[in-house]
């Protein structure tokens, strides 16, 4: 089926662009050739066939060449032998003949097994025409009045027998057609009758063709239903249903199968297909030429070469339907334009979802395409793919965008089941609004997140409260106020940071506060005292003061622009144990790491000669000049020096 699905796509691809070309084969002019020639006589003359009369001409044994007939009114009897080819050319090949007859032979792969081309009153009966690449039997370019009659017809690629481009007044009867993609093909041939032929596994497929007489088939065991210029019908018992030339009629709750077609309506408007079980046609599940008005809804439309075909078809609607694994799901084709294409399911079909080719102005929404070898192929078409907003446009299995925005726009905050940015088809196609839910599915659950602020700030999106989908991942913003920042989020209670912007994931409702605080004023440090003079092994201690940054503060004291171990709080004692002269300053770091130096204090450290007096120094608190009290020092000094030998001479 697989395999057959395929050829049948490949012949629709290659033919229905080329119905209005005239169509001509011509035979394989290969060394073993057998002619009939118009003289009677045979060429080459061994070849395996005998002739009494030059009017009979009977087969002695298997043929490995094609055969062409150039003399009319003969007859071409196999005697039951076998005609065989190479997989190319034709079996037997009549351009212009008249009066001849093929019978009893097994005409087989070819690239047709029989062609008729111009030629008039001929017959073909009794033979078995098989495996043949193309066609089992074709009559094409006014081939008229011909039979084709009790021959078996099987397995042929494309069709078992076409009659093309005005090939008329011919009569198909009595024929077992099995296994062929089209059994017969009506293709801008009028006036033939086609009559008590079994079609299994294949049937009839017509366009272009009016006046046809089709009565008494079969297509796997059920009629094939044919009506032309026919109103209010309902069709209620088929294997295969084509409608010409008709109006206003119903076909409901079919199971049409392993046919040509399903359904095929050409030229016929007004009409219901619906409910029904369409699958495993070769050609199409449904197929509407030329058709407009119709209305195709509830179907199940499933493992056809093409699930619903519409050629030069306008204003029709196709709605609610299950179409999936065909080869195709949808093909709009040659200006067919103003469908409505809405509400199907179109999945898994091998090639394409949707294929329009030439066909614009087109309203398709609200459809699920999923995992279609190509959602969509449009070419020199464009088309609308959205029903407006809030309704939306499709749902698309291999979107990538998200939703958490909503409006017309797409630019307000929250979700509202439609993807924030379009679905990309092609330059002149987008998918505005596209769903993020299949159609008709149960919505998806979805969560809120309150936004609140402190003093000082707001957030984007505004403060208030926001409903997303489950699993959305909402980006917030905090926006401080003049003479404020930022500090932190905290998420339901919960300190998570200052990240800006911060991401909550919406896996339960939510709560999100912004914690805005004053900027403070710079961070400064001061110690006292700034100067002092001391003497050795006495202490100085230096207390701090801070303001600004941010708290806490840490310390650090310095002596000699070197780190004082263990010097970390907010106070210092200094001992010198030496005289000089200190530099002392401290090191302030706030919370966030911003840091101050205090000024530098300069301490002065004297030390008092052994023996001598001591005289207690008051430590300054301020800096003032201290060469007075030096100068002091040492006139005292000078005085004890003196005093010093009198006291010993009274000892």
């Amino acid at each position: 089926m697989e395999k057959k699905t395929a050829s049948a796509i490949m012949l629709t691809l290659l033919l229905t662009s080329m119905l209005t070309l005239a169509f001509n084969v011509q035979p394989v002019n290969a060394e073993g050739t057998i002619y009939i020639r118009a003289d009677g006589s045979i060429a080459p003359s061994t070849a395996p066939i005998s002739t009494m009369d030059n009017i009979t001409y009977t087969f002695t044994d298997n043929i490995s060449d094609s055969i062409v007939v150039e003399r009319d009114d003969i007859v071409v009897d196999g005697a039951g032998y076998v005609l065989q080819g190479t997989g190319d050319g034709i079996g037997i090949y009549m351009d212009g003949r008249s009066g001849v007859t093929i019978k009893n032979a097994t005409i087989r792969n070819f690239g047709a097994g029989v062609l008729l081309e111009g030629s008039n009153y001929n017959s073909i009966s009794g033979n078995n025409i098989t495996a043949n690449i193309q066609y089992g039997i074709h009559l094409v370019l006014d081939s008229c009045n011909n039979t084709v009659y009790g021959n078996n017809i099987t397995n042929n690629l494309f069709y078992g027998i076409e009659a093309y481009a005005s090939s008329s007044n011919n009569t198909i009867s009595g024929n077992n057609i099995t296994n062929n993609s089209d059994g017969i093909s009506l293709a801008y041939s009028s006036d033939n009758t086609i009559s008590g032929n079994v079609f299994l596994n294949d049937g009839l497929f017509a366009y272009g063709s009016y006046n046809n007489v089709v009565i008494d088939n079969s297509v796997n065991g059920k009629p094939l239903v044919y009506f032309e210029n026919v109103s209010d019908r309902i069709v209620d018992d088929a294997g295969e249903v084509i409608l010409i030339s008709c109006n206003n009629m119903t076909v409901e709750n079919l199971n049409l199968s392993h046919a040509s077609v399903g359904i095929a309506l050409w030229g016929t408007n007004n009409t219901r297909i619906a409910k029904n079980n369409i699958t495993a046609n070769e050609r199409s599940g449904i197929y509407l030429g030329v058709s407009s008005n119709n209305t195709v809804y509830g179907n199940n439309i499933a493992n056809n070469g093409f699930g619903i075909w519409l050629d030069s078809s306008n204003n029709n609607t196709a709605y609610g339907n299950n179409i999936a694994n065909n080869g195709y799901g949808i093909w709009l084709f040659w200006y067919s334009s103003n469908n409505t294409v809405y509400g199907n399911n179109i999945t898994a079909n091998n090639y394409r979802g949707i294929w329009l080719d030439s066909s614009s102005n087109n309203k398709i929404y609200h459809n699920n395409f999923i995992n279609n070898g190509a959602q969509v192929y449009s070419e020199t078409s464009t088309n609308v793919w959205d029903d407006g907003y809030p309704s939306g446009g499709n749902y698309w299995s291999d979107y990538v965008g998200v939703d958490v925005k909503s409006g017309p726009n797409q630019d307000l905050h929250g979700s509202d089941g439609v993807g924030d940015t379009p679905y990309i088809i092609d330059a002149n196609n987008r998918g505005h609004y596209p769903l993020m839910n299949p159609y008709g599915a149960p919505p998806l659950p979805t969560y809120s997140l309150t936004t609140t602020t402190t003093v000082g700030g707001t957030t984007d999106p505004a403060p208030g409260t926001y409903t997303y989908t489950a699993n959305s991942e909402v980006q917030v913003t905090a926006i401080p106020e003049a003479g404020y920042l930022f500090d932190h989020w905290e998420l339901d209670d919960v300190n998570v940071g200052s990240a800006n912007p911060y991401t909550v994931l919406m896996d339960k409702n939510h709560t999100l506060r912004a914690v805005f605080s004053p900027i403070p004023p710079p961070l400064s440090a001061s110690i006292s005292p700034l100067s002092a003079s001391i003497l050795a092994g006495q202490s100085v201690t230096f207390t701090s003061t801070v303001s600004g940054g941010y708290t806490p503060y840490s310390y650090q004291w310095y002596l000699n622009g070197v780190p004082v171990s263990g010097a970390t709080s907010n106070t210092w004692s200094f001992t010198p144990t030496a005289g000089g002269i200190y530099y002392v300053h401290l090191k302030v770091t706030d919370a966030k790491a911003n840091t101050a130096h205090s000024e530098t204090a300069r301490i002065t450290t004297a030390t008092v000669p052994v023996g001598g007096y001591s005289i207690p120094l008051k430590v300054q608190t301020k800096a003032e000049p201290v060469l007075p009290y030096i100068a002091l020092i040492a006139t005292l000094t000078a005085i004890l020096t003196k005093l010093r030998p009198k006291t010993k001479r009274k000892r």
